[in-house]
């Protein structure tokens, strides 16, 4: 008993002891102790020396009121050598930090002159680092929820293991030098320089918003991306786009690890508000942003070089094969251009071109605020693709024209089937490939679908060809014989003629049954929506709507479409003159002008 009381208080001893020393005792005042020793052995005048007699540790502090909040800066404390040449060749923490021409730095009657000076900018201004930190750990952010660590100097313990070793390295401060001096090519930011190219050549700017740079709206606003986020994450997203987000549609780009590295610098320093920026200069741009075309990037023509060469070039600098397909390339997002040519006339492509929604509503693509000319070289080179796929068998012709939407299986879960919209049909559901005359399947992959991204394979494939694809999948996928249809009481034709009485009554009888699924604006993105698969139709898509037969929509209203989320509305009580109106209410909200 008294051996184990007298180790317990021993224990406690050696605890309160530890405790002590961690309070009292701290590792700056080693530095500043072993610094007052070596700076008095290297003093050459008395005056040096009775200055340094006078000094003992205490905490250094900065405060700096220039950059936005006031930051204080307690650096200096352990790094307190750091404005004295004497100690160039010293280990850190007690190292003079360098001089640099670069960094605006000038050699006057053999001293040096700092541009920046630390009582002027303190340190975390361009290194970042938690300024009231005094232990290494807290003072270098190494802690997980400090938001901003040491630029380039340190890591966190949660950053994933393969990307630490590529986010270390000075040149990321350039995304802090950035803060200030915003010219483009400004020669001390290269990495900046190159990352804000590269967020061009690579058309991040079509889906991206930038302030003052550029207007995309598809993907995240990046205006404070360098704010929200440290360097892993936005190492990861680049690299990795789906790692954050399971439903991104950014493409991965493959690029080299400096490629990487000045795009993360670049957006590690778009923090919304520059410390160069006046309110009134931030006034001015977003003026000139309201008045200034799409960013491009100029080209001019060359002599000798016909159009379609021209797109050629075009299309790979500005990344095109980075979510299409053209040739041996795939980004696995967008449609397969291997054969655009045969598929698609000069007025498609160029109205594709300059907004891709005028002719796909719900497409994702950016529209890219390319001149007229460059529209047209590429257009060219698109119609110089005609060299079909292989078609030779109705599986050559499935693999090469179908499975890229409608997935291997024919489930409808294509490489590319997610950023599609309307999704592709699931060409096992058999209810639904047995609802439907084998003609409409028939025109279905002949005409193609307007309004969608199903193209018309009639294009690249004969009658007989066609009838025997549709043979194919119904062997494949579907994997019964085809039922006899069952009579269905539908006009050919609306028998309700169109009159504003007639759309008033339509209108109501969609909000009361319609909007939950199709939504207020008939979009196809009601509150249910979310959870349906295959998602409701776009009712405002016009190319689509104009395109359907009243036959067609009677019998989608009155029997519903099997294998989705649509109910026969028969069943619900809609009589066949309820049904008249709402189909005068659809088509008048897709009339042209």
């Amino acid at each position: 008993m008294r051996v184990a009381l007298a180790i317990s208080s021993f224990v406690a001893l050696i605890i309160h002891g530890i405790v002590f020393y961690d309070q009292f005792f701290h590792q700056w005042e080693d530095h500043q102790t072993a610094y007052f020793e070596q700076a008095r052995g290297l003093a050459t005048k008395d005056a040096e020396r009775a200055a340094l007699e006078g000094r003992r540790p205490r905490i250094e502090q900065i405060i700096v009121t220039q950059f936005g909040e006031a930051r204080v800066d307690r650096c200096t404390t352990c790094h307190i050598a750091i404005d004295d040449p004497r100690f160039k060749a010293h280990a850190e923490p007690l190292r003079t930090h360098p001089n640099s021409e670069a960094l605006g730095d000038t050699f006057v009657n053999g001293r040096w002159e700092r541009r920046h000076k630390f009582s002027d900018f303190g340190c975390t201004v361009c290194h970042d680092g938690q300024g009231r930190g005094l232990e290494t750990f807290y003072a270098h952010g190494e802690d997980h929820f400090w938001p901003e660590p040491l630029l380039g100097y340190t890591t966190q313990e949660t950053w994933r293991a393969e990307f630490k070793p590529k986010l270390l390295g000075k040149e990321f401060m350039q995304a802090n030098c950035a803060q200030c001096h915003t010219e483009e090519n400004f020669k001390s930011t290269p990495l900046v320089s190159r990352g804000r190219q590269l967020f061009f050549e690579k058309n991040c700017y079509g889906c991206h918003r930038i302030e003052g740079m550029s207007t995309g709206t598809l993907g995240p606003d990046l205006t404070e991306v360098g704010k929200k986020f440290k360097l892993d994450y936005l190492w990861e997203s680049i690299v990795e786009p789906r790692a954050n987000s399971a439903v991104s549609s950014m493409p991965k780009f493959n690029l080299s690890d400096e490629d990487v590295k000045s795009l993360v610098v670049f957006l590690k320093s778009r923090r919304g508000m520059n410390f160069a920026e006046t309110s009134l200069e931030r006034y001015r741009a977003r003026i000139r942003e309201s008045k200034v075309e799409p960013a491009t990037q100029p080209t001019t023509e060359v002599a000798g070089v016909s159009a379609a060469a021209r797109g050629e070039r075009l299309i790979n600098e500005r990344a095109c094969a980075a979510c299409h397909k053209i040739g041996d390339r795939d980004g696995g997002i967008a449609p397969d251009l291997s054969f655009e040519g045969l598929l698609r006339d000069e007025s498609w492509l160029m109205d594709h071109f300059r907004d891709p929604r005028s002719r796909v509503p719900d497409s994702i693509m950016p529209a890219f605020g390319f001149s007229d000319s460059e529209f047209l070289s590429m257009t060219q080179y698109l119609k110089s693709l005609t060299t079909p796929p292989p078609t030779a068998t109705p599986a050559e012709a499935y693999k090469n024209l179908c499975a890229r939407c409608h997935g291997e299986k024919g489930d409808g879960h294509g490489l590319i089937a997610l950023y599609l919209d309307p999704y592709p049909r699931d060409l096992t559901k058999v209810a639904f490939m047995n609802s439907k005359p084998e003609e409409r399947f028939i025109m279905s992959i002949k005409e193609g679908v307007p309004g969608t991204s199903m193209p018309a394979w009639g294009k690249v494939l004969n009658d007989a060809q066609i009838r025997d694809l549709l043979n194919y999948i119904w062997q494949t996928f579907v994997r019964e014989p085809r039922r006899e249809l069952k009579a269905r009481n539908v006009p050919a034709h609306n028998p309700v003629a169109m009159s504003g009485e007639s759309v008033a009554r339509g209108e109501r009888i969609y909000l009361q049954r319609c909007t939950g699924c199709h939504g207020r604006k008939a979009d196809g993105k009601g509150p249910n929506s979310l959870d349906i698969l295959p998602r409701p139709r776009n009712l405002r898509n016009r190319d689509f709507i104009n395109s359907v037969s009243d036959r067609r929509l009677f019998d989608a209203i009155m029997y519903g479409v099997q294998g989705t989320a649509m109910p026969p509305w028969i069943d619900y009580g809609l009589s066949q003159n309820d049904v008249g109106d709402l189909v005068n209410y659809l088509r008048s909200l897709n009339q042209t002008n």
